[in-house]
């Protein structure tokens, strides 16, 4: 059975991460600080590792480089709401295999573990643009504002039509004008006419 050591600092996240990794038939251990993680490696040299970036007053960098040293067959994935191009080559110096952006589901991130592992230890993980970067960061926060543009722009510090724009050409929202669009006369004329012979049909 493959282990899987999940590193982060939110309890109720690593539980029902864990509950539905182990469903998946993984062994689950986890540590929600870098003291936890170096008591579960006593005991456990786990073949995957899910470390987030940000652990309260500490860095999951540290969690990564104590991973790395004390179990270096660890297969080990980075995990955070925002990812930039500085912290994935600085996860990749440290030796991790991949950085990925919440929220994901437990089946991509299966994937993402069983796909890491394949690739040979020196290679880098894959590396956003700053532009993608920068789009997945304003998509995670709208995903967290339940979609509601008008309070992401004020968080992002943006216009909220220059939000809904870059939502627009990110595909991941309709254009209101398109959708709102009033029908053309032609429009009009052709359900007028379908209208009209279903009428006759039955009549």
């Amino acid at each position: 059975m493959k282990s899987i050591m999940l590193i982060d600092d939110d309890a109720a996240f690593v539980r029902v991460l864990g509950r539905n990794l182990g469903n998946l038939g993984y062994k689950i251990c986890s540590a929600t600080c870098i003291a936890e993680v170096r008591e579960c490696l006593v005991s456990t040299r786990p073949d995957f590792a899910v470390i987030d970036v940000h652990l309260q007053d500490e860095n999951g960098m540290d969690a990564l480089e104590l991973l790395r040293k004390l179990s270096p067959s660890s297969t080990v994935v980075m995990l955070s709401g925002y990812i930039d191009i500085a912290t994935a080559a600085q996860a990749a110096r440290a030796g991790a295999a991949d950085c990925l952006v919440k929220p994901l589901g437990v089946e991509e991130l299966e994937h993402a573990l069983l796909s890491a592992a394949k690739r040979k230890p020196d290679d880098l993980p894959r590396m956003m643009s700053p532009s993608k970067a920068r789009l997945q960061h304003i998509i995670s926060r709208w995903e967290k504002n339940d979609r509601n543009t008008t309070r992401t722009a004020a968080i992002l510090g943006m216009h909220r039509r220059t939000l809904q724009r870059i939502l627009q050409n990110a595909g991941v929202v309709r254009d209101p004008a398109e959708t709102f669009r009033a029908p053309s006369r032609f429009e009009k004329l052709r359900r007028l006419h379908r209208v009209w012979s279903d009428a006759l049909a039955t009549g």
